[in-house]
């Protein structure tokens, strides 16, 4: 992936997130890029408190999912989230790999843009806040 600026987080698969076939429900994929994307928002020192003082959400828009692995019981996995684009929109990039081996088990992207918090207008442009917190990375 390349990316602005990168930040690990680290799951272990629990057996809630497992299906009938003992392997992790498809739809936990994206509460696992949540949990990159957090750490990544973290990182850029721009969580969700800072997004809801800032006046800007960011919803999701589009999120693309490729498995190549499933992930089982047990399994310590890394969650690498980054940012990819951040003119006019905001893409975050996923790779998640098995700790141990390193193989990948699944890559996607989400798509976020900026969504004015006083008037719920969708803005169009990337307001000047994510680019303050995306400037450490930018030289």
């Amino acid at each position: 992936m390349k990316a602005l600026v990168t930040a690990d987080a680290r799951i272990n698969i629990q057996f809630f997130d497992l299906d009938p076939m003992n392997i992790v429900w498809h739809g936990n994929y994206a509460k696992y890029f949540e949990i990159g994307r957090c750490a990544l928002l973290s990182k850029i020192d721009y969580d969700y408190a800072a997004m809801q003082a800032s006046g800007y959400a960011w919803p999701v828009i589009d999120m693309h999912i490729r498995y190549y692995r499933s992930l089982v019981l047990g399994q310590q996995a890394k969650i690498t989230a980054g940012v990819t684009e951040w003119e006019n929109r905001l893409k975050v990039s996923y790779v998640i790999s098995d700790i141990e081996t390193g193989k990948k088990i699944t890559t996607g992207h989400t798509v976020h843009v900026a969504l004015d918090m006083r008037n719920k207008e969708m803005l169009w442009e990337t307001p000047p806040i994510l680019r303050e917190k995306l400037s450490p990375y930018l030289r």
